[in-house]
């Protein structure tokens, strides 16, 4: 046998060097220009949608969020970003009471069309408004995509609406043992 230990590939799509790093300029909930580089250190997970949503937002935070209670020390290591693609509904005092809802990992994040739109390029994601017929009321269409940036900021996994809770669990596990 050789000295060198071969490395399991990722359970989830790896988009090592297919992605650049975090990088954004987009407000938080206590009206702070944050930034990201500002979550170098921790594992990040980002997420796009809105708090309106009937069904993949909730789902998706919810399954981070029981992913994320079965890590150990994942609150020292390990940071979700949600940014909100509705800042016309999702003022920051309903952001913030959206997100404390999944627990302490989650950021509530939002910006103006230029910002949200730079972002949402930079990592080849996509939204759009969609009117209702009915009452001037609207929808926001986005992807489930979540992206897994290492503690360097470095773009490195991505997990769906169907990728595997124990899948999403063992490479985020992996991250955080990976720097430390």
């Amino acid at each position: 046998m050789s000295g060198c230990e071969q490395k399991t590939a990722w359970r989830l799509t790896d988009v090592s060097g297919k992605l650049p790093q975090l990088d954004f300029n987009l407000t938080d909930t206590q009206g702070r220009m944050r930034h990201g580089a500002d979550f170098r250190g921790k594992v990040t997970l980002l997420f796009t949608g809105f708090t309106h949503c009937p069904g993949v937002c909730p789902a998706t935070l919810a399954r981070l969020a029981t992913v994320l209670e079965e890590i150990e020390g994942s609150r020292e290591h390990i940071q979700v970003l949600f940014v909100s693609l509705d800042p016309e509904r999702d003022r920051p005092e309903v952001l913030q009471s959206y997100v404390e809802r999944f627990g302490p990992w989650f950021i509530g994040l939002t910006g103006g069309k230029a910002q949200l739109d730079a972002l949402v390029q930079r990592y080849f994601l996509s939204y759009r408004k969609e009117s209702s017929k009915m009452g001037g009321d609207y929808d926001v269409i986005h992807s489930d995509i979540v992206l897994i940036f290492d503690r360097r900021g470095n773009a490195r996994l991505l997990a769906r609406g169907s990728s595997l809770p124990a899948d999403l669990r063992a490479d985020l596990e992996r991250l955080v043992e990976e720097a430390t």
